[in-house]
């Protein structure tokens, strides 16, 4: 006699459930897909000049040719390298500085007024100087996003300093502590929050200075790849550069900057996780 034994739970069950996307995430896929369905149909309808309007499938095609050529991998990490130089030294000078103005009411006095005058000046202003000064290339790029990326940090890091508790220098008066002491412990862990605003600031102008630089004096990287495009009548190799900027930009907005705060300002429980 044989026996069957049928299991009262459903195949189905076993599998794992799949996690349903948020609410946000609808959103956003679906306002991507409608802005895609919409330049195709501009396309199609012929309401601008093919020539100058691709459509999204050209631009794909032209990704792809970029991509086994290897020229937009080239021209990215030749924008990447300057960007992040740029950054990194407009970091290691004006973070310093902002620490010094936050803290001291005689460097506020002597030097924000030369600041504060200096701001103003877009950094595209000053690319026929750093060509002059620097030639066409790495360096004269580098400057460009360096000084229009300082004052972000630097006044970031400033505000950071002036509003920190009378609490902290009072604890530090009582143990006595030392000035580096001081700035290691409690200026700059207390001023981090500030200076990781500026750093996120400083790394946007970086790219909406970094294009145009590259337009004028250098012959690699997007903002050239971009340019050259222009030449060529290649708007789809154009278009292609400009969502290189967008995806790289989105990523360190949401990948890098966010996992230094966890490592730094979350974990320290200065920001709510």
């Amino acid at each position: 006699m044989t026996m069957t034994v049928t299991s009262k739970r459903s195949g189905s069950a076993y599998l794992p459930r799949l996690r349903r996307p948020s609410r946000e995430t609808v959103l956003g896929l679906s306002t991507i897909a409608a802005f895609l369905v919409i330049w195709q149909g501009v396309y199609m309808l012929g309401l601008m000049p093919k020539w100058a309007f691709p459509s999204p499938i050209q631009v794909v095609r032209a990704f792809y040719d970029l991509g086994m050529s290897g020229a937009l991998l080239s021209n990215t990490a030749a924008s990447v390298g300057r960007q992040v130089t740029g950054v990194l030294l407009a970091a290691v000078v004006g973070i310093p500085a902002g620490l010094a103005l936050g803290a001291s009411p005689t460097a506020r006095a002597a030097f924000l007024p030369l600041c504060r005058l200096l701001y103003p000046i877009p950094g595209i202003a000053w690319i026929p100087l750093a060509i002059l000064w620097f030639g066409v290339g790495f360096t004269s790029t580098v400057f460009v996003i360096f000084f229009s990326g300082i004052w972000s940090i630097m006044f970031n890091t400033m505000t950071g300093v002036q509003t920190l508790s009378g609490q902290y220098t009072d604890v530090a008066r009582v143990y006595l502590a030392s000035r580096s002491l001081y700035t290691r412990a409690i200026l700059i862990p207390g001023s981090l929050p500030y200076i990781i605003t500026g750093m996120r600031l400083t790394y946007g102008v970086g790219w909406r200075v970094i294009v145009g630089a590259e337009m004028i004096s250098s012959i690699t990287g997007l903002g050239f790849l971009i340019d050259d495009a222009r030449w060529q009548l290649r708007p789809d190799i154009m278009i292609c550069g400009m969502i290189t900027i967008a995806m790289i930009g989105w990523v360190s907005e949401n990948w890098f900057f966010d996992w230094v705060e966890k490592k730094t300002i979350e974990r320290w429980g200065m920001k709510t996780a």
